[in-house]
């Protein structure tokens, strides 16, 4: 069941987020999916930038796909960072 089955009631602010996931696959521990909620996406952008180069101080290979999306490997781990703006709803 779809959590926007029913849009009759839902009404959107007019403002919008920059959602960032993380999603980490890795071939000996459970999928890790963690998120985090910015005001602008150039603040959202700035946090993804950050995060990538710590983990590649870490020995993880970079591949930026554009400001919105990183893959990172280590040959056991793979990290996807994902950006995006959404919309913000009211009661």
């Amino acid at each position: 069941m779809s959590l926007m089955q029913n849009t009759a009631e839902i009404d959107k602010t007019g403002k919008q987020v920059y959602l960032v996931t993380l999603l980490r696959e890795s071939t000996d521990q459970p999928m890790y999916l963690d998120q985090m909620i910015y005001e602008s996406a150039a603040a959202g952008q700035k946090f993804m930038a950050n995060l990538t180069a710590a983990f590649v101080r870490a020995g993880y290979r970079e591949e930026k796909v554009n400001a919105d999306h990183y893959k990172l490997n280590n040959g056991l781990d793979k990290i996807s960072l994902t950006g995006k703006q959404q919309d913000v709803f009211k009661d």
